[in-house]
């Protein structure tokens, strides 16, 4: 038992630290400012679509089976493959190199000021030297994670909390929501908007593979498991988030509404701490990129060694992503984002929808309601990425037709265009699969746990599995 719990709070800070990137510092202040008094509301909003959706994706993927391609083959056999590919170029020219420019901007920089180019360099080449470090060793990752780094992250930030409830910068009043309801509506849709299911759903098999090589291999040991590191890394999660949006909504009577939102929370810890308060607040953003950048080199390194049926090993995958993604943020990431932002376009809404195809799966009648609800908001997306290829000049296409179509669908105007859309794609599969007869594949999920299992405890008919 104590075994068990040493093992869920490590895991459990290691998710912690894998969410929370160098954005997820930037957001909630900014939240808080909007809702002003209406603060409260807006945590609950942010902590269900923020924090527990996100890590429900990971549940997903657990709750199919023990990989991506354990959740995708019930698309199709080579869908997870085209998911891999995208998310690899996502990581390599967006995800992993911004974490470098962040940690150097906002947080080396935060501390000793403006540096040459030199020293940017000097500074991208330790940051992705110790991302590598940590890791090289799949096997421990997470460990080293949960161990190490997930502290020093945690002090930095809960410093900056407990100040901003002992010393506040000003009361919290005003705001420019005008009820409870708008103020946790705005929250929730900034939670979506972050992207974090799709995180969820790409850092998923290094959580899985963790249990597995820790010895939880039955599927109720998983389920345990799954859900105690959830729970750690909510209730971590929500006590930053809280903090810093109770933080933010401080600031109400000194800042704009245009405030940039990182100089909004520079410029806040800064009253709370002054210089002293600032060097915490780097040391803060360089742990949390940190944190991120190794989980994705070790996602994104276990896919490689997967694609290549091992003849591409993980320590050599790991080592040429990290030696790219160095080179890419020392060049500067402006214009590769302008490629990594379509991409993640593309991705983000088959991640929620995946996300509860796989938490609802006893709901899902056959394979062909997978392959109709996936497909469709992959197809809906895509229209969706054009206009981000388009609003960032990487492509020049006249899209008037396409958005006056797009528009006609509900709740296309809040960005959930392709809702709708994929519901009719999971009724439309499912009926033509059973009308044609065809067999849906077993899950993985299934198929391992009645190797080993042994009572009626394994045959839970629970809709949602951890």
């Amino acid at each position: 038992m104590k075994q068990r719990m040493k093992d869920v709070v490590v895991v459990g800070f290691a998710m912690f630290a894998i969410f929370f990137g160098s954005g997820n510092l930037i957001f909630p202040p900014y939240i808080g400012l909007q809702s002003g008094a209406q603060i409260f509301p807006a945590i609950i909003g942010l902590a269900l679509s923020g924090i527990l959706f996100p890590m429900l994706a990971v549940a997903s993927v657990g709750n199919v089976g023990n990989t991506l391609e354990d959740m995708m083959k019930h698309v199709t056999p080579w869908w997870h493959r085209l998911f891999m590919a995208l998310g690899i170029l996502i990581v390599c020219f967006g995800t992993v190199p911004r974490c470098g420019g962040v940690a150097f901007e906002a947080g080396f920089e935060g501390i000793f000021g403006k540096i040459p180019v030199a020293g940017r360099v000097a500074f991208l080449f330790v940051f992705f030297a110790v991302a590598y470090y940590f890791a090289m060793n799949k096997s421990n990752v997470i460990d080293k994670i949960g161990n190490y780094l997930t502290p020093v992250l945690l002090i930095t930030l809960l410093i900056v909390i407990v100040l901003a409830i002992v010393n506040p910068v000003d009361s919290i009043h005003g705001g420019v929501m005008s009820s409870p309801g708008e103020s946790f509506i705005n929250a929730f849709k900034t939670g979506y908007n972050t992207g974090d299911i799709g995180t969820g759903i790409l850092v998923a098999g290094i959580f899985i593979e963790t249990f597995r090589q820790k010895g939880y291999r039955e599927k109720v040991e998983t389920r345990r498991m799954m859900f105690g590191i959830i729970a750690t890394g909510f209730i971590l999660l929500f006590i930053i988030y809280a903090g810093l949006a109770y933080l933010g909504a401080q600031g109400t009577s000194i800042y704009r509404l245009d405030v940039d939102t990182t100089f909004l929370l520079t410029s806040l810890v800064k009253r709370l701490a002054g210089y002293g308060g600032l060097v915490v607040l780097s040391l803060a953003v360089i742990f949390a990129t940190l944190t991120t950048a190794i989980g994705m080199i070790a996602t994104v390194g276990e896919w490689i060694e997967d694609w290549s049926r091992g003849k591409l090993p993980y320590t050599k995958a790991a080592l040429m992503l990290t030696v790219i993604m160095f080179l890419v943020s020392s060049s500067g990431v402006a214009n590769v984002l302008i490629i990594s932002g379509p991409l993640f376009t593309l991705l983000f809404p088959m991640c929620v929808v995946m996300t509860f195809l796989g938490l609802f799966r006893k709901f899902v009648p056959n394979d062909g309601a997978w392959k109709g609800a996936v497909i469709v908001s992959f197809v809906m997306a895509f229209f969706d990425a054009l206009n981000v290829a388009k609003a960032s000049g990487l492509i020049r296409m006249n899209l008037d037709v396409m958005n006056r179509f797009l528009g006609m669908i509900p709740f296309a105007s809040s960005g959930f265009a392709w809702l709708i859309p994929s519901v009719a794609g999971f009724v439309i599969g499912a009926v033509i699969y059973k009308i044609l007869g065809k067999e849906s594949l077993p899950y993985a999920a299934d198929e391992k746990a009645g190797e080993c299992a042994t009572s009626a405890e394994y045959r839970d008919d629970t809709s949602v599995e951890f």
